[in-house]
């Protein structure tokens, strides 16, 4: 199974909308909320890779290096996980995929996380049900954290061809907590949002070429 997302059709299926709505809480993959952004000339759509080198291979480093240089110190995740530890958390195993990279922070009692899994062809479904199953352990974890609570409600996931990307980021939480779930929830969105966009237009680009 082959997905692919793009930050214009997420963006267009936004303005079709008429109004933005508050996503149920559980839906893992975002279907109408979209990070807004300046477009410019160098916007990547899906119509311009109609040929894409799939058997490229994209150092996940580098994605892992531009989601960094956008959030900057708002990026938190700092530990990577290894190939054991990936499986343990999400069921993730050696035989779905090609390469990985997933980092969380030190600290147990923090959640910020992210994962990005080139999945094998036949298991992009297996990976994302995994990480689907993986965001809902780590909401009932933290029913009794509401900072913590919130982002992981607030998680995304998007699958870009076969990259399957996982995003729940937030940084420091502690003053928008103060103004309740829902701004919280609304701001760790943001954020994964754009996290996400840049690992969209980083993946299109780097198969096209």
């Amino acid at each position: 199974m082959r997905k692919f997302v793009t930050g214009i059709l997420v963006t267009t299926m936004f303005l079709l909308s008429g109004c933005e709505e508050q996503l149920p809480e559980d839906e893992l993959v975002d279907q109408g909320r979209a990070f807004e952004m300046e477009k410019t000339e160098d916007d990547l759509e899906a119509s311009s890779f109609p040929m894409l080198n799939r058997e490229k291979f994209i150092p996940l480093t580098e994605l892992k290096e531009n989601v960094k240089d956008l959030l900057g110190d708002n990026y938190w995740p700092e530990v990577d996980l290894t190939k054991e530890e990936l499986a343990s958390k999400t069921g993730i195993t050696e035989d779905m995929y090609v390469d990985f990279l997933a980092e969380k922070q030190v600290l147990d009692a923090h959640i910020d996380t992210m994962i990005i899994v080139q999945a094998k062809e036949a298991y992009v479904g297996t990976v994302e049900q995994a990480l689907e199953d993986y965001r809902t352990a780590i909401i009932e974890e933290n029913r009794d954290h509401p900072q913590n609570l919130g982002k992981a409600k607030a998680s995304r996931m998007e699958t870009i061809d076969n990259y399957v990307c996982f995003v729940l980021l937030g940084a420091d939480t502690t003053a928008i907590a103060e103004q309740g779930e829902e701004q919280l929830i609304d701001y760790c969105q943001e954020e994964n949002e754009r996290a996400l966009y840049v690992l969209e237009q980083d993946i299109l680009e780097q198969l096209r070429d």
